[in-house]
C-alpha cells in the first residue's frame, strides 16, 4: 500500500459506469489519506458561458450555481483528473486549496471516483449529464 502518488499511479481506461465514457484508474493500491497527483501544478481553469462551450465538452466542466460552467482552460491538454467521474460514495475527498485526498484506502485496478457536489456542482444539474452512481 503506497502513501504517495506520481506520474505513475493513474491510467485511463473505460468506466465502469454505464454511459460513464472513460474513468480514471489506480495502478497500484493507495492508502487511505494519500495525496492524490491528479492535477499538474500548472493546470488552469476558468468560468465560462454555458453557450460558449461545445455541447461534446460540457462533460468535463462543473456546473456552477450561477449557470456558469467552470472548465478546463486548455481543452486540448486536460490533465488525468479531468476525467475522474461522479459518484455519491466516492473514494476521493476533496480539500479546498489543496487538492484531492484518498478517503480510503484504494486497491489496484479500482476506478476513482469524486462526488460532484463537494466541487460545488449542484445535484439538479449532474442529472442531465452524468450517471449517478
Amino acid at each position: 500500500m503506497k502513501n504517495v502518488t506520481d506520474k505513475f499511479s493513474f491510467i485511463l481506461k473505460p468506466s465502469t459506469v454505464q454511459n460513464g465514457g472513460v474513468g480514471v484508474f489506480a495502478l497500484h493500491d493507495i492508502a487511505k489519506d494519500t495525496y492524490m497527483e491528479l492535477f499538474l501544478k500548472d493546470f488552469q481553469e476558468e468560468m465560462q458561458e454555458k453557450t460558449e462551450i461545445p455541447e461534446e465538452l460540457r462533460g468535463y466542466c462543473l456546473h456552477q450555481e450561477n449557470g456558469k460552467l467552470l472548465c478546463p482552460k486548455f481543452f486540448n491538454r486536460m490533465d488525468i483528473g479531468n476525467y475522474l467521474n461522479h459518484s455519491s460514495d466516492a473514494n476521493l475527498k476533496w480539500e479546498n486549496g489543496k487538492g484531492y485526498f484518498a478517503k480510503r484506502d484504494i486497491k489496484a485496478g479500482e476506478e476513482i471516483f469524486s462526488n460532484y457536489v463537494e466541487l460545488g456542482e449542484p445535484e439538479e444539474e449532474m442529472e442531465d449529464y452524468y450517471k449517478i452512481k
